[in-house]
């Protein structure tokens, strides 16, 4: 564990990023359960956050429950997720939605009308996420719904999604298209935009000067937290390097060679 700055952090609230940081793929980092378990034992709050709209709570928790790490669906917080809490403020509305499932039931539970293409036109706002059945026809009814007053919503804008072997088209890329053919920006909801995270507080309970987010990217996790005014650890078993941290002008307070460290900190 390598500080950079802010020494004697104390925090009560971890949110703590999954891929790349709980596991990778379907195997989990070691020593991740371990770790999840160090914060419950120390009576710490606890949120797990990713940005990735596809899956629902329930899935996740399924997923985590699967390599052996205790999660139950409160304390998972979606992009999908955030992105109905976000639009509820505004009341009920009609929504235009290119996503799959997790975004579907999602905006379904907080009582949303979702349209389909033919009445895309009618929709209060176009949310977009990432779809591995995107098509053009969905692009187009997405900006002609925007055309006609729809206002734009995204989830986040991770412009890829990495898979083993590579990289494929993010929701970002997606959302990118949309704002391209429209000229019109959406209101991002997921990291690093200050919405998500002010939601993850408000669910915990916690201010953010009482509060860490773990995770393995930068300009997503680390920013995000930079953003709301937290405390951050960046963990090397993801996306970023050592070398790139001392390239970036994003610095975490923390460096963690994984997330079983966070046990040492915690002991600290």
């Amino acid at each position: 564990m390598a500080p950079l700055e802010k020494k004697g952090i104390e925090c009560s609230a971890y949110i703590i990023d999954l891929d790349g940081c709980i596991y990778r793929g379907d195997k989990a980092i070691e020593g991740a359960a371990e770790a999840v378990d160090a914060i419950r034992a120390n009576g710490k709050r606890l949120l797990f956050l990713t940005n990735n709209s596809t899956k629902t709570p329930s899935e996740y928790a399924e997923k985590l429950s699967s390599l052996g790490i205790r999660a139950h669906r409160g304390e998972i917080l979606t992009s999908s997720v955030a992105t109905a809490h976000y639009l509820k403020r505004f009341g009920n509305g009609r929504c235009y939605v290119i996503g799959q499932e997790g975004l579907l039931s999602a905006l379904k539970e907080g009582g949303f009308e979702l349209l389909d293409e033919t009445h895309s036109s009618e929709a209060d706002y176009v949310v977009c996420g990432l779809d591995m059945g995107l098509t053009y026809a969905k692009i187009s009814a997405a900006c002609f719904a925007i055309q006609k007053g729809a206002k734009f919503i995204a989830t986040n804008p991770d412009p890829n999604l990495p898979v083993q072997g590579g990289y494929l088209p993010g929701a970002g890329s997606i959302m990118k298209a949309i704002q391209t053919a429209t000229g019109r920006r959406p209101i991002i909801i997921g990291k690093p935009s200050r919405i998500i995270m002010d939601i993850a507080l408000e669910i915990l309970k916690c201010p953010p000067g009482r509060s860490m987010i773990v995770g393995d990217t930068l300009k997503m996790d680390i920013q995000a937290g930079k953003n709301a005014g937290m405390f951050t650890a960046l963990v090397l078993t993801g996306s970023t390097s050592i070398m790139q941290v001392r390239r970036s002008k994003v610095k975490p307070d923390l460096i963690l060679e994984g997330i079983h460290k966070l046990i040492d900190f915690l002991n600290e």
